[in-house]
């Protein structure tokens, strides 16, 4: 079996996370769908506002009797409110990515909850867990979405594991199938937390998952583009047509790129439609009408491993079945 200790603290029976894909692209369908198959489903709750956050976590809790996640990412907080949400609603796991979590830990084992910090460096692990997180994630540079790290996963996260232990480590960034999982384990992980992988699933809310299955590592692009919202932040996305002309430009600052201010489409978010502009920071979700060639398609490298869409959970049991057989195979 699979299970670590990390996963007998957490009442899991897995430890297979799906990454918390910001503006609600991991919502509770999703998480749900992953806590119900014995991993820990997280729900993406970056750039919402608290009405929506509360409703989506209370929708989860009436999908999964599992323990579930929460992922915040700060810089678009605004203020505490979203933190400040889910510690009124008493959520099992939070995960902070992109800033301090020390001004929350104490708050939060007050209501019982765990903190996980979202890392991208051996220093900013060892600042976490001096701040008194339960649980340090670290991120490698092959990841999609919003990047901290600039180095590969296989070389952080043995270091990660040495540098703050005893705390767990969970690695994130190029993981999408068995192998993987069991190689980070074998690293030292005690969980693994997958972004594209459970995006190219049914109950992601991304509305770009065959550009993801029909793409390679080679397609996506490590780039702080897409900076409407949260300028001067690295992320990797698929390499679309605004990329391609912003380059075609001569990579001009912000300001000064090709249809900057245009609408690049439009998309319902918390019952209300929102725009998106050309280089805004959200992801194309469902219920979007527009340009998927004029908006951020966040997309890691383990892409090239990735040639389908299923549900959820048949990822969850595929990926801890495949990762057995392997530490099984090295094993004997």
């Amino acid at each position: 079996m699979l299970t670590t200790e990390l996963c007998r603290q957490l009442d899991v029976s897995l430890p297979i996370w799906n990454a918390g894909m910001g503006g609600g692209l991991a919502g509770p369908a999703l998480a749900a769908a992953v806590s119900n198959a014995g991993g820990l489903g997280v729900l993406g709750m970056g750039g919402l506002p608290v009405p929506l956050i509360r409703e989506q976590i209370r929708e989860l809790r009436a999908l999964t009797r599992g323990p579930f996640g929460v992922n915040i990412i700060m810089p678009l907080m605004g203020d505490d409110a979203p933190i400040e949400c889910c510690l009124e609603e008493r959520v099992p796991v939070l995960v902070l990515f992109w800033g301090d979590p020390g001004p929350y830990v104490e708050r939060a084992h007050a209501a019982g909850t765990r903190v996980v910090a979202q890392v991208g460096s051996v220093e900013e692990a060892k600042a976490v867990a001096a701040a008194g997180v339960d649980v340090v994630m670290i991120q490698g540079i092959e990841a999609g979405g919003h990047v901290r790290s600039t180095t590969s996963l296989s070389i952080l996260l043995p270091a990660t594991v040495d540098a703050v232990r005893p705390l767990p480590v969970v690695a994130a960034g190029g993981i999408a199938d068995g192998r993987g999982v069991a190689a980070a384990l074998a690293l030292g992980a005690q969980a693994v937390s997958l972004g594209t992988r459970f995006l190219c699933s049914d109950e992601s809310r991304a509305a770009y998952k065959e550009r993801v299955v029909a793409a390679s590592a080679e397609d996506t692009y490590y780039t702080k583009l897409f900076d409407v919202e949260w300028p001067d932040a690295a992320h990797r996305v698929l390499r679309n047509t605004i990329v391609e002309d912003w380059e075609a430009a001569g990579s001009p600052a912000s300001g000064q790129r090709p249809g900057e201010g245009e609408i690049a489409g439009r998309m319902p978010i918390g019952g209300q439609i929102v725009e998106l502009p050309r280089y805004s920071v959200f992801m194309p979700m469902e219920g979007f009408e527009g340009d998927l060639d004029a908006s951020a398609l966040y997309c890691g490298e383990s892409c090239s491993l990735i040639s389908d869409v299923r549900p959820a959970a048949e990822i969850v049991r595929t990926l801890a079945a495949d990762a057995d057989a392997v530490r099984k195979s090295t094993a004997g």
